[in-house]
């Protein structure tokens, strides 16, 4: 995404004109004891003047951000927050950056959670401004912006302008004192203040009865008396416009906007009209708009003439219209010429995709009625555009549906959306109208997409039999295959499955399916494709313990040069692999290949893939025992367990329920397992299993033995029909030990089974996992160095006094890691801890 840096810069305040106004300053100032400061007004009452003027009385560091209407984004609006920070602290977003692919997804807290660490790290304060809220309608933002607000540290103060109250809820902060209001009668000119802007800056020579009667009329307000000064500066007769201006005009600012526009000169009329569709412009941009020459001059005569053009920088390269001129300029336009209202729009755009600014050309051409260019230009970029789905959808909707029908990319894009969004049957419904149309010539382009998509939605209703035979067709129809396969190989999407054993019920039919794929795709010379297939089979085989074939199948999309552009194949490959290494007893190569996959990535989403092997590798280092290692990134990866959890998020979030437990949060690990569960339970048996065996683990170690069986009783019921052996296998001892407990119960008749799950399968299951666990290790408590250290001194028998003397520490300090080591370790005594240790091998 391109960053503007004029949305950035400070807008360009004219001493010439600005009024001193030290009670208004003092408010502002006041906002510095708070977190937030709202200036609440209609347009032209001078907030964005305010802030500008009192910025340059202010020595605290700030930071400002223009918002426009495109910034209704959740991922946009953010980074242009950042992107201003940056400006003042270059080293703050470091860590942040790799949380984007959680705005992605829509949630906002893992962002946010780093941003607040690092406002917290700056020394000092720090004004951040928002100008123009009023312009952001998206709810994702104002409740992220209402969470940034509730754990915003007390060293950063926040400034909105906007021409309404704010849309999220402030009462509580009025309450505690941490919001400072400044609203129209704060703003307008008083009588001394609007006489000294009419005498002093706009230098003229009126009476005090002229002075009143003007302020009085426009009741303060600031670009209204700006208004009538310009037009009182060619007035004729001034008298006569101050006695009619006070007496007739109820609509002031129509009226002197009016005045002051019938006032310019016919080419400057046609030049502001032109011009007025333009969110910021420059001489290029205007010259493309209008077709005349010279434009800079006209800009800078504007300026001069103080026509309500503001500049964007300090070389006054770029302007823009004060939104109230703007909005009028706009209105005349559109309803006196509609003709040139479109071509303004529509010459812009073409500047606007020139010069690679593709999101605002796109809304030129819809808001000037261009549908067809729009629609066209949206199928082009579709790739390049397809995570602004907010963005996205807002244009789709503001196409006519006659276009739609023009444009059949745009059409599959709402489909695949539509189907990754869980609307599979509506999805399902337009496919088939779509597939109606494919003897139409316009459609014979798509039909390769069409049949792809057919066979994805086919996956998503789990019929891996009739997306073999979409498949099949596909082939016939493209033996070469299509580019739209690979379309996200190197893209996250929130839509996007992390494996396909997600649409997987069978593992059988499944394996059958992934093989079949693998044999018609792996002949040809380039087709990356098969790289899912590779994965998808292997972890299959991973699963049926099948170690040396699933290792065999996954190293081919690792060391194919075919797979190399798709960061997303390689990654879930790596990751695969890694399980692979260590259930052959080799961690060391697991750690190795989750880290040597990292410079491969040459991904826009690269942070988000980090992620992913991040949080896998913090799994791994669990299974081993690194706890500090799993303590680092349990504190530092920013998941909590109350995050809106997408579908391809669950093995991030599975991870954190690992890392919960064994830093003694077993409680709140728990809840986040009921969570995962309620989403996985209605179609996800690979997840629902790996959720099950996790509840029974950690209801066992916290001593609720029933519950625990009647989990794992669950996790076997459905593991059994599909032969599922490694996700019990890499849980460990404690599952073993629960195993064997549920089949020594079943053999003695102690329970009941209604599930009919076999003593056989039970059998296997203790007996593979008892020669594998010597080399597995269950959740590890994440003990520190210290804590390490406090109980080899109890095994050798010291007392607290002599440990706090060795260790130069207070006696009250060993009683605090006492009570911390008895908590994760889940005992109540020293004897109780030594022997849990033992258990655990933390000793």
């Amino acid at each position: 995404m391109t960053i503007l840096d004029t949305k950035l810069h400070v807008p360009h305040v004219r001493n010439k004109l600005l009024v001193e106004r030290p009670l208004l300053i003092q408010s502002l100032n006041e906002g510095l004891n708070t977190k937030l400061t709202v200036l609440t007004a209609p347009a032209g009452y001078g907030k964005t003047t305010a802030l500008g003027e009192w910025l340059q009385h202010c020595s605290c560091p700030a930071v400002w951000v223009s918002l426009d209407r495109h910034d209704n984004d959740l991922v946009q609006f953010w980074r242009y927050v950042l992107a201003a920070v940056e400006r003042e602290y270059p080293d703050l977003g470091g860590g942040i950056n790799s949380h984007y692919d959680n705005l992605i997804s829509g949630v906002f807290e893992p962002f946010l959670a780093e941003l607040q660490n690092g406002f917290a790290c700056i020394s000092g304060e720090l004004v951040l401004i928002f100008d123009d809220f009023h312009l952001i309608e998206l709810a994702s933002i104002h409740a992220s912006l209402g969470y940034l607000l509730e754990h915003l540290p007390s060293n950063i103060h926040l400034y909105i302008a906007s021409r309404s109250e704010l849309p999220f809820p402030v009462a509580r902060m009025r309450a505690k004192g941490e919001l400072h209001k400044i609203v129209i009668q704060d703003l307008r000119f008083q009588l001394d203040e609007g006489g000294r802007y009419l005498h002093g800056s706009m230098e003229l020579s009126l009476s005090d009865e002229e002075v009143l009667q003007l302020v009085t009329c426009t009741e303060g307000w600031i670009s209204g008396l700006h208004l009538a000064a310009l037009s009182l500066k060619s007035s004729e007769d001034p008298s006569r416009f101050i006695i009619e201006f006070g007496g007739q005009h109820r609509d002031i600012s129509n009226y002197l906007l009016e005045e002051l526009f019938q006032q310019q000169s016919e080419e400057i009329q046609n030049f502001l009209l032109s011009t007025s569709v333009l969110v910021r412009m420059n001489r290029s941009l205007c010259e493309a708009v209008t077709g005349l020459g010279n434009c800079q001059e006209r800009l800078d005569k504007m300026d001069r003439l103080h026509l309500f053009v503001i500049p964007l920088d300090e070389q006054r390269e770029w302007y823009r219209y004060h939104q109230l001129f703007a909005e009028f300029l706009q209105q005349q336009l559109r309803h006196k010429y509609p003709d040139k209202w479109a071509e303004a729009h529509g010459n812009a755009a073409r500047w606007l995709e020139n010069h690679g600014l593709i999101e605002e050309a796109i809304e030129h051409l819809l808001t000037g009625g261009h549908y067809a260019a729009a629609a066209s230009l949206i199928e082009l970029h579709l790739l390049d555009l397809q995570l602004k789905k907010t963005l996205l959808h807002r244009w789709v909707n503001m196409l006519p549906d006659a276009y739609m029908e023009m444009n059949p990319g745009i059409q599959c894009f709402l489909i695949k959306t539509m189907a990754g969004a869980g609307e599979v049957a509506l999805a399902e419904a337009k496919l088939q109208v779509i597939q109606d149309k494919l003897s139409d010539p316009m459609w014979q382009p798509w039909v390769n997409s069409i049949l792809l998509m057919a066979s994805e939605i086919a996956m998503y209703r789990k019929d891996i039999k009739r997306a073999s035979e979409y498949l099949e067709v596909f082939e016939r129809h493209a033996p070469e295959g299509s580019h739209l396969q690979m379309m996200t190989g190197n893209v996250f999407r929130d839509t996007d499955y992390e494996t396909l054993l997600a649409f997987i019920n069978d593992l059988h039919e499944g394996a059958g399916y992934f093989l079949k794929w693998i044999k018609v795709w792996e002949r040809k010379e380039n087709y990356p494709f098969v790289g899912y297939f590779y994965r998808a089979y292997s972890e299959v085989l991973y699963e049926w313990n099948r170690l040396e074939e699933a290792e065999m199948y996954v190293e081919r999309v690792l060391q194919q040069k075919q797979m190399e552009p798709y960061g997303r194949i390689l990654v879930q490959a790596s990751i695969t692999a890694a399980r692979i290494s260590r259930a052959k007893g080799n961690p060391g190569r697991a750690f190795e290949l989750l880290e040597q996959v990292k410079p491969r990535i040459n991904s826009p989403d690269k942070q988000v893939f980090m992620r992913m092997l991040d949080s896998e590798k913090a799994s791994l280092s669990l299974l081993e025992g690194y706890a500090d290692e799993a303590g680092a990134w349990l504190h530092s990866c920013g998941l909590k367990s109350t995050d809106n959890i997408q579908m391809n998020q669950i093995s991030m979030y599975i991870h954190l329920t690992k890392a919960l437990a064994a830093s003694g949060q077993a409680s709140e690990a728990l809840r986040l397992l009921d969570r995962l569960y309620r989403i996985v339970e209605g179609d996800r048996p690979h997840d629902k299993i790996r959720v099950l065996i996790l509840q029974s683990v950690l209801l066992y170690q916290k001593g609720d033995a029933p519950a625990a069986l009647m989990k794992l009783e669950a996790a076997l019921h459905l593991a059994e029909p599909q032969g599922y052996l490694r996700s019990f296998i890499d849980e460990g001892p404690v599952l073993v030990k629960l195993l064997s407990e549920y089949l020594y119960m079943r053999q003695h008749s102690f329970i009941r089974s209604s599930s009919e799950v076999s003593l056989i399968y039970i059998k296997r299951l203790v007996q593979m996992m008892s020669i594998h666990a010597d080399g597995t290790m269950q959740l590890v408590p994440l003990l520190t160095k210290q804590e390490k250290r406090i109980l080899e001194m109890i095994e050798q028998g010291w007392l607290n006094k002599q440990m706090a003397q060795q260790l130069k520490v207070k006696p009250e300090t060993i009683k605090s890691h006492m009570k911390n080591i008895y908590k994760k370790l889940d005992v109540n005594s020293r004897l109780q801890a030594l022997q849990r240790a033992k258990e655990l091998r933390v000793l």
